[in-house]
């Protein structure tokens, strides 16, 4: 019989150190005026701050750096929603909890921007007696996550936006707001990384005519929205065209959706909660029309929530985004990233070739040849850069 592993001790500290300290700021004049005394002082005393808010506790973790407590005392669920410093949790029975973050698991996992994100599934306390009758908790432990898709914050800071799903509906319209396409290309990379599925949804599709074009980048003009279509099915992406008002492709979403947990993303005013309302009639979750000056669009949706689907299944409905900074992408990972990169990665004469300047690299031949997108090529390189 297996051994049961013995918890380990870890310190962490109660909270930052935001008191003011205990020590006097006499120190200096008493040297000047006693030196003598303060010589023969100094090997009795120690001068530290041993106030209560910077103290250090011992806890008890697993194999996991997790707070080791009897989980018979817990109750299970999965992050719905979290507002500010709340996290609202469904339990096992249907019913919802709003919960805080225990302080210890907060400096455990102090690292991260989101130490409890929409989708994790957790263990939290009952403290209802506490709360006037509420249904109220505390989250005192984080299981491991199968997947995240995460992006930096304005403060070069991780955020996750979901965990555990296990498929990204990048939803993208072809007008009003155009298509970007660089924009898409960040969303797979982004979903790679987190492993998870991507999906890409043209939108608004109804308004699709034979000359609408992508937004230009900084290397070439914009091109036709079907050719950028065409390019990401050949590269085996599954492509749904859908329109919420038209009632276009939403039986191939719908099936796409079911029994699965899906992460919706893409930038505001491509429709992503009027497609969620077209699905799932009732959720009358809020939407605005895109800014005709600007064509961009306006937030609605605030903060990421998951959803539950009548025909099985979750989505989670995430706030629209102008930009996506990539976030843990490591340069030498990138490549991965591009399916049609993969085949000639190894025939590059360096090992450790950035497909950037170097002599005998085989991308930068199959770009000159044709046989990989200059468009998708370029793309790679923006990302480059910025990782």
């Amino acid at each position: 019989m297996a051994r049961k592993r013995s918890a380990r001790k870890v310190r962490v500290e109660f909270r930052q150190n935001r008191q003011d300290r205990r020590r006097s700021d006499e120190w200096t004049r008493r040297y000047r005026s006693d030196q003598e005394r303060l010589e023969e002082s100094r090997g009795a005393e120690s001068i530290r701050a041993k106030g209560e808010l910077s103290r250090k506790r011992t806890i008890l973790v697993n194999d996991r750096d997790q707070p080791n407590v009897q989980e018979s005392q817990w109750l299970r669920g999965t992050v719905v929603k979290v507002h500010g410093l709340f996290a609202y949790v469904a339990d096992q029975k249907g019913h919802t909890w709003e919960c805080t973050v225990r302080r210890v698991l907060r400096t455990l996992l102090i690292e991260s921007r989101s130490p409890v994100t929409v989708g994790d599934r957790v263990w939290f306390s009952d403290q209802t007696r506490l709360a006037s009758g509420l249904p109220t908790g505390v989250i005192e432990r984080v299981e491991p996550r199968v997947s995240c898709l995460s992006r930096r914050d304005a403060r070069k800071r991780r955020h996750a936006i979901v965990a555990n799903a296990d498929q990204l509906l990048a939803v993208v319209s072809v007008a009003e707001p155009r298509l970007r396409p660089h924009l898409v290309d960040r969303f797979i990379v982004a979903a790679t990384k987190g492993e998870l599925r991507p999906i890409l949804c043209f939108n608004k599709i109804d308004l699709l005519d034979d000359a609408a074009l992508t937004e230009e980048d900084d290397r070439r003009p914009g091109l036709f929205v079907r050719d950028v279509i065409q390019q990401f099915r050949g590269l085996g992406y599954l492509c749904l065209c859908t329109s919420a008002t038209a009632g276009i492709g939403l039986d191939e979403l719908r099936g796409v959706l079911k029994d699965h947990i899906t992460v919706l993303s893409g930038q505001s005013g491509v429709g992503k909660s009027t497609l969620i309302n077209a699905l799932q009639p009732g959720l009358h979750l809020r939407t605005r029309d895109v800014s005709a000056d600007t064509e961009k669009g306006r937030h609605t949706t605030s903060h990421a929530e998951l959803l539950p689907l009548d025909f099985g299944g979750f989505v989670v409905d995430t706030p629209g985004i102008r930009a996506f900074d990539l976030w843990a992408v490591e340069p030498g990972e990138l490549e991965a990233c591009f399916v049609e990169f993969i085949p000639y990665v190894q025939k590059c004469r360096f090992n450790d070739c950035s497909h950037r300047f170097e002599d005998g690299c085989a991308i930068i031949a199959a770009v000159e040849n044709g046989e990989i997108d200059a468009r998708r090529y370029y793309s790679y390189l923006k990302m480059f850069d910025e990782v």
